[in-house]
């Protein structure tokens, strides 16, 4: 999947897809159409990314318009927090790269985009309702991927869903971008690579990664091998996280 530059889930993740993946359809609506009034003279939120642990905004912060996602939970899969020790350890040692545990685990089902405050409670039944006879499935993992933010100012490694598994995910993509059309909301990828980010570093550090996957990937299959059980999720619910506020979505 490398050396054409990828863009991670988990940026949401500030990480999103493969540059071969770019959407077709169009960018959220313009700052015209979502704009809030704010206080005259109050100041504008900062962007810099030094402050945010290399985040970059992908829009401008508009008061009453909400950040949000749809995506799978993996924060309970234990296993992971020891592929995150195993691998940061082995990082620093051999790479002399200072690795981070990702904050929120999961895999995501939607970009991240904007909604207003008065549209959440409409947009969270049409999820809902989309959904409902959707039924649970598990998700097997393949081998470990990098990727960046688009602005190259975080590198992720991530794990990628194995190819049996795009079945049930690309369906419930297919439902939610159903739910994005009607709101006219940014809908997937065309092609997306799904994957799950759980370490991340300052800068671009993809080649680095890269040339010591093969290294890093032995230590994911060896835990990987014990773990599968507990690493292939059994997927029962999904979740919808839009600002603050988080919601839940059950499978049949």
């Amino acid at each position: 999947m490398h050396n054409i530059q990828q863009y991670s889930s988990s940026e949401s993740s500030d990480e999103n897809d493969d540059p071969q993946n770019q959407p077709s359809a169009k960018l959220p609506p313009s700052k015209e159409l979502l704009r809030v009034p704010t206080t005259p003279g109050a100041p504008e939120p900062e962007n810099d990314p030094s402050k945010h642990q290399g985040r970059v905004r992908s829009f401008a912060h508009e008061r009453g318009i909400w950040a949000s996602y749809v995506f799978i939970d993996y924060n309970e899969i234990d296993a992971f927090d020891d592929l995150q020790k195993q691998l940061i350890a082995k990082a620093s040692k051999d790479l002399q790269l200072d690795l981070n545990r990702a904050d929120n685990l999961h895999l995501s089902l939607t970009k991240t985009f904007v909604l207003r405050h008065h549209n959440i409670a409409a947009f969270v039944e049409n999820v809902r309702s989309g959904v409902s006879e959707t039924r649970r499935f598990r998700i097997a993992l393949s081998d470990l991927a990098v990727y960046t933010n688009e602005e190259n100012t975080r590198t992720f490694l991530a794990v990628k869903v194995a190819d049996q598994s795009y079945g049930p995910l690309s369906s419930l993509v297919a439902t939610l971008d159903t739910s994005m059309k009607e709101y006219k909301l940014p809908t997937f990828y065309q092609d997306p690579s799904f994957h799950i980010s759980f370490l991340w570093c300052l800068g671009d550090r993809r080649k680095l990664l890269e040339d010591s996957l093969a290294s890093l990937q032995e230590t994911f299959a060896a835990l990987y091998e014990e773990e599968y059980c507990d690493m292939n999720a059994n997927v029962k619910q999904l979740h919808f996280k839009c600002g603050n506020k988080y919601y839940s979505f059950d499978l049949l």
